[in-house]
């Protein structure tokens, strides 16, 4: 059979109720043969931990009506020579603590221990400004004894001077303690049957303690009730394993915060955190540092024997103030129409779309001599569908979408005032057919009257194409599906604005906006599109 040992040593760092976890604790495993006597297997346990067989004895563990596991007594004199299975009672495995002698007694040998008039009893310090439980030995002491006898051992073991004021608890059952009120009555009356394998829980007295959360043993095993251990990964790291935090379900978010905060070295501020998906693994929505329900509500739809999982991630920018902002997605394009570089942008919420041109010059690099004024430009499949106005608000804008794109640019000097007879047109790449569109589309100023052959040469200037590689561009005007080329012979054609007039839809809203089509070849090399990490990756610190 297998016979599981534990000392006073496994019981150091337990926070919870009784004396051990039996998830979490390394046993000292033994096999003996059914046959065994509790003799030889004494003998066994003395010759493993290097103890004479007069330095220890075995005290097995058994379950109370009250639900908690406590060592018990073992009469040897009677017991000696049975078996181990029948003492055991056929458990199996049997689990036992193994008392041993103390060095600093000076003892040669275990004292006596009185079965009618002893009792063995577990100690435990409580820490409320550290919401810890220490535990602090065994001791073997007469019924009898009045409870203001155990003081100054206990003052001793905690390392407090003696004579420090005292709260006494007993660890009644699972997640309940109970005051001993009487230090002058005896042991046998101040603790309600007193049996070997009693509990006291002891703390400092006084009125600083109440400044604490939790100022007694009795909050906290009272609060231990309702403490998960809740997993925290970091969703910037793939299959981040996270860490663990004994948690209580009634924190609010802001106590969530500061534990994580505390264990991460960091200010909870700069933290954001997420829901889990319901679905799969992986982060769900963002939880908001205004969230006023409590753990057990963030915890709710966890799925049944799974790790209870929370994710976050560490911010440059305090999470009070993120959460009054609008997230944007824009691409900055520069004006040589390369892609420069994707923005994340965060302007107030209320904002319009001239505090997003404040955010994003706080990123980009304008021209030295440009015009120093920005535009928004809504992109659909490489063409430009509308310019936003500067007032317009950011909430009328939804750039969420995935089918389109907005993107950032500075204005060209000469298109920042254009006259009755000029405007802007959108120009877009595409080759052969007109839903083939591909590239960097542009806005490019036309004037009335003027000849196409100077629109071609300002459009070859702009996209800095040579001679030779020009000659092979078509262009056309589409509108509506419909493609109507510019032959080259139309080259001193002159510029009518009213075909580039937007149309109205049958049944539709909105107006189709002619643009200016040039096919040819694509020659740009493949990139990969845009990967954006999170909502908030550009705030998430690297």
């Amino acid at each position: 059979m297998n016979i599981q040992v534990v000392t006073d040593d496994n019981f150091n760092g337990h926070q919870g109720n009784d004396l051990f976890d039996g998830d979490k604790i390394n046993f000292r495993n033994f096999k003996v043969k059914k046959s065994s006597t509790v003799l030889e297997f004494m003998h066994m346990l003395a010759d493993n931990m290097k103890y004479p067989v007069t330095q220890i004895r075995p005290w097995p563990f058994q379950f109370r009506p009250n639900q908690t596991y406590r060592p018990t007594l073992l009469d040897l004199e009677a017991n000696l020579n049975k078996t181990v299975l029948d003492v055991a009672d056929n458990e199996n495995p049997w689990t036992v603590f193994v008392e041993t002698l103390n060095p600093e007694t000076g003892l040669k040998e275990l004292p006596q221990f009185d079965k009618d008039s002893d009792v063995l009893i577990f100690l435990k310090l409580y820490d409320p400004k550290r919401k810890t439980i220490s535990f602090c030995g065994h001791t073997c002491v007469p019924i009898t004894a009045k409870t203001a006898e155990l003081l100054p051992d206990l003052c001793r073991r905690a390392g407090f001077p003696v004579g420090t004021p005292l709260l006494l608890f007993e660890e009644v059952k699972p997640f309940m303690v109970e005051r001993i009120e009487s230090h002058d009555l005896p042991i046998e009356k101040s603790i309600e049957e007193v049996m070997d394998g009693d509990i006291i829980v002891f703390q400092k007295d006084g009125l600083d303690i109440y400044q604490y959360d939790l100022p007694t043993a009795r909050d906290y095993f009272k609060d231990l009730y309702y403490n998960i251990e809740v997993i925290f990964c970091d969703k910037a790291i793939p299959n981040d394993p996270g860490f663990s935090l004994d948690l209580s379900l009634r924190m609010n978010y802001e106590q969530m915060a500061n534990a994580v905060a505390t264990y991460l070295q960091t200010d909870p501020y700069s933290l954001q955190f997420f829901e889990p998906q319901s679905y799969r693994e992986g982060p769900g929505n963002p939880i908001r540092c205004t969230y006023e329900g409590n753990l057990k509500d963030l915890l709710l739809y966890a799925k049944p024997r799974q790790p209870r999982k929370l994710y976050y991630q560490q911010l440059n920018i305090k999470i009070n103030e993120l959460e009054n902002k609008k997230q944007c997605k824009c691409t900055w394009v520069t004006s040589k129409l390369k892609e420069e570089k994707e923005l994340v942008l965060y302007p107030s919420k209320n904002g319009k779309v001239t505090d997003l041109f404040d955010e994003a010059k706080k990123q980009v690099e304008l021209e030295p001599d440009g015009s120093d004024k920005l535009r928004l430009l809504e992109v659909i499949s490489n063409k430009i569908y509308s310019i936003q106005k500067e007032e317009t608000l950011l909430d009328a804008i939804n750039m969420s979408g995935s089918t389109k794109t907005y993107r950032i640019e500075e204005i060209p000097k000469e298109e920042v005032t254009l006259k009755d007879n000029e405007t802007l047109i959108p120009v877009a790449h595409f080759h052969k057919e007109f839903y083939s569109t591909f590239g960097v589309p542009f806005l490019l100023k036309i004037k009335q009257g003027e000849k196409f052959s100077t629109v071609k040469e300002r459009i070859q200037k702009k996209l800095e194409i040579t001679e030779k590689d020009f000659e092979k561009y078509k262009f056309a005007i589409v509108v509506m599906g419909k493609v109507e080329y510019i032959s080259d012979e139309e080259n001193d054609v002159q510029v009518d604005l009213s075909l580039f007039e937007p149309h109205p839809m049958q049944g539709a809203s909105m107006q189709a906006r002619p643009w200016l089509g040039l096919d040819h070849v694509n020659k740009t090399p493949k990139r990969q599109g845009f990967r954006w990490r999170s909502p908030f990756s550009q705030l998430a610190k690297k």
